[in-house]
């Protein structure tokens, strides 16, 4: 384990490293006392260098013949192997002779866990609890078993008692707000670090998680506080300034996000997402010249950067430069696939330009991907009604009610396309149930069937609903 290196420099391990390895090479001239043994297979069992580990046990065996200190070594070499029962065999012979042996039942928990006997892994790691001077790792460690075994109570439980350990652990702060978000307990989350901070105010790590915290609950505001004190903390903390500028965007407030952003930029390198998240607040802002320069420097740090491809695409659109825009979308889908916003955007240009052949099998895979895309529906359908195809327009109409029942959009258009096709009972059974829906947006169809305005019929059922509807 990378502890057994602690109390030798990383220098002085690496000379040994080089003076086993030249041995090796030559073959003479070496002898390594056991300690200097028991280093050098650490090393190389921590770096997964198993043939190299056994080559060490062998020769430290050699040299040390009546030496019994290899023997736990021998068993994690055996386990790397996947010689897992004879690794468990030794340990249990050592473990007669050497009971109460710390590093031992360590060994005995990391093959445990290996083949994903958690319980017993668990077990061993609490042989150790109340003699190690190392508490906090196995408590993280028998965290860790619990999260293997799904059972993520018990793996926040250990968390929490080994934070209270080690207060100033990054890293345990993080695996406990991973447990949080993982079972979406946020307002939990927000509580633990609250009480958490209540002790240890100056932790930048707990503060950032709170944030994060509010932010997934929608509190943007108290996010920004909190990323406040982490950077009341150390000013440096950049991602503080990310996450400050991503509650600001949601709330719309772009201008102070775009300077957030740029905050990051000055204080690590240059990442394609930032210059593509300023890029989208440009564009929100309709400042359209700088939303495509960082749209752009995006793509120079990340050409497979799908969002900053249709971004670009986007822009063009605004420019009217529609036919430019087409290519860019084209690299945004086949760089994402399932993204079916990017085929959408592209869809309703082809559809624009009429270019049917097109937009239709867009279209068709959106829905096919996420039949609860309702404009999608609704474009698709259109195509038809447009080439004189209304009962092609009423069946898919029919197929998206089904799937959709509860948006009156889609009622709304089937009940057009019927009357349209001269089915007048079977439309006025859908506008009765589009209005029952959502009164308020059947304009919806009188913009698609202004002549409904004059049916005194369509009027008594917009009388009778709107009354219910105030």
């Amino acid at each position: 384990m990378s502890e057994d290196f602690d109390w030798q420099s990383e220098n002085d391990l690496n000379v040994l490293i080089e003076r086993f390895e030249e041995f090796l090479k030559s073959g003479k001239g070496h002898f390594f006392d056991v300690e200097e043994f028991e280093l050098i297979i650490d090393y190389y069992l921590e770096n997964m260098q198993t043939s190299m580990s056994r080559t060490a046990f062998e020769w430290a065996r050699e040299q040390h013949p009546g030496s019994h200190s290899f023997t736990i070594r021998e068993a994690r070499i055996l386990a790397q192997e996947h010689h897992y029962d004879q690794a468990l065999q030794k340990l249990e012979q050592t473990e007669k002779i050497e009971s109460g042996n710390e590093e031992l039942y360590l060994a005995q928990a990391e093959i445990y866990s290996m083949i994903d006997q958690h319980e017993k892994a668990i077990e061993a790691y609490k042989k150790v609890l109340s003699t190690t001077d190392r508490p906090e790792e196995v408590l993280s460690n028998i965290a860790y078993e619990y999260e293997s075994a799904n059972d993520f109570p018990n793996a926040l439980l250990f968390l929490k008692k080994a934070l209270e350990l080690k207060p100033e652990s990054e890293e345990m702060i993080q695996e406990i707000s991973f447990f949080f978000e993982l079972t979406n307990r946020y307002e939990e989350g927000i509580e633990f670090f609250r009480d958490f901070l209540n002790e240890h105010p100056y932790s930048k790590f707990a503060w950032f998680n709170l944030g994060l915290f509010y932010s997934n609950i929608d509190l943007y505001e108290k996010a920004i506080q909190a990323y406040e004190f982490v950077l009341a903390i150390d000013e440096n903390f950049s991602s503080a300034y990310f996450n400050m500028a991503n509650a600001y965007t949601s709330m719309q407030q772009y201008k102070k996000a775009i300077n957030l952003y740029k905050e990051t930029l000055k204080l690590e390198k240059p990442e394609a997402i930032t210059h593509f998240y300023i890029g989208e607040c440009y564009e929100n802002l309709e400042l359209y010249h700088q939303a495509l320069s960082h749209y752009n420097q995006a793509l120079d740090l990340d050409d497979k950067l799908a969002d900053a491809w249709a971004g670009v695409a986007r822009i063009f659109v605004e420019q009217h430069l529609e036919n430019t825009a087409v290519k860019y979308y084209e690299k945004a889908i086949e760089l994402a696939p399932n993204v079916d916003e990017f085929k959408y955007e592209l869809a309703v240009i082809f559809l624009k330009q009429q270019d049917f052949t097109q937009s239709a099998p867009l279209f068709d895979a959106i829905i096919e991907h996420d039949p609860t895309q309702i404009d999608a529906w609704l474009n698709y359908s259109l195509i038809f009604a447009l080439e004189g195809q209304l009962d092609e327009a009423v069946t898919l109409m029919e197929r998206a009610v089904e799937t959709n029942p509860e948006s009156p959009s889609l009622w709304y258009r089937k009940a057009g396309y019927l009357y349209r096709s001269g089915k007048i009972e079977q439309a006025y059974f859908d506008i009765e149930k589009a209005v029952k829906l959502d009164f308020k947006r059947h304009s919806e169809l009188t913009e698609y069937l202004p002549e409904l305005l004059d049916e005194p019929r369509f009027i008594e059922i917009l009388e009778l609903y709107k009354e219910t509807n105030k």
